[in-house]
């Protein structure tokens, strides 16, 4: 049962790799595809681009880890701390930091968490996930059709998924101390346990499927744009918030220290090139102005 559940996973975390590799066309570009164990139980697979021609790095990462206590940042409230026969936790995650700063920065994550029971049977479980988008120098279309491409995947399941989830998306990627959000919104949700198991995988396998496509779509319009030397320094400060967040407030990067997970695969997250400036020219001014207009606005579909 478990290992049905780690192909899963495994199948989306392939199809990404493949996806992201097919960009990168440059023989400098440094890839690194690094399966490993954990001294706990489990492990993983994590396949990291950095200094290609398209990305200035990603990661994609897959883990499958088994525990005896699940980690404070995987509980919701109504979630018993402890089993006697454990945990087991598996996942994908996706990170992607664009060279060209007009394609947006994109997250995405889905997630399986299960309380193990006699016999290495399922007690209790529940799943994760989401996407989100972090643009740089925004477009209107762009943004209509991320939120409408989400909801359309949703309501296969349940009507009501997108409007919660993209609810929860924009008050989660929230940096508390900027007052500001993350980036345009998406998905997010936790402890949903009220499908089926196969339904509820079958969903998980439809986001990463629909974050890929709707992503893909975005990189063939903005691939070709020509960039100036401010709209790259543009990007590269207002990634900072984005480092911000993952360090600060992000729940993943929490669960992965509170399960000693693997500190490299952790913060493979981080953008590879990111700058902070105490003082920002008339050019950062303005065009930060104007990407703020997106950011705080509400795309739902």
């Amino acid at each position: 049962m478990i290992k049905d559940l780690e192909n899963i996973f495994i199948g989306s975390h392939a199809k990404i790799m493949d996806a992201f590799t097919s960009l990168e066309k440059s023989n400098k570009s440094i890839i690194t595809s690094d399966k490993w164990k954990r001294d706990e139980g489990g492990g993983g697979h994590t396949f990291v681009i950095q200094d290609g021609n398209f990305f200035d790095n990603c990661a994609v990462n897959f883990s499958s880890i088994a525990g005896k206590k699940l980690p404070k940042a995987a509980l919701g409230k109504s979630i018993s701390q402890s089993s006697k026969y454990g945990y087991r936790a598996m996942g994908v995650s996706v990170i992607a930091h664009p060279k060209n700063p007009f394609i947006p920065t994109s997250h995405m994550n889905i997630r399986l968490f299960c309380v193990m029971g006699i016999n290495n049977t399922i007690k209790k479980w529940w799943i994760g996930g989401g996407y989100d988008l972090t643009p740089y120098l925004p477009f209107k279309d762009d943004c209509i059709n991320w939120h409408k491409e989400a909801k359309e995947n949703l309501d296969l399941y349940n009507k009501s998924f997108y409007k919660n989830f993209s609810k929860n998306c924009n008050e989660y990627f929230y940096i508390p101390h900027r007052k500001e959000r993350r980036g345009i919104g998406g998905l997010f949700f936790d402890n949903l346990s009220n499908m089926t198991l196969e339904k509820s995988t079958n969903m998980l396998s439809g986001i990463a499927n629909t974050y890929l496509e709707s992503y893909q779509s975005i990189i063939s319009k903005r691939k070709t744009s020509k960039f100036t030397k401010e709209q790259k320094e543009f990007q590269l400060l207002r990634r900072g918030r984005y480092a911000e967040f993952n360090l600060i407030y992000d729940r993943g990067t929490a669960f992965g220290l509170q399960s000693n997970g693997r500190i490299e695969s952790i913060l493979a997250s981080l953008p590879k090139d990111v700058k902070w400036s105490y003082k920002k020219d008339k050019n950062y001014i303005k065009m930060e102005k104007e990407v703020l207009k997106y950011i705080g606005k509400d795309w739902n579909a």
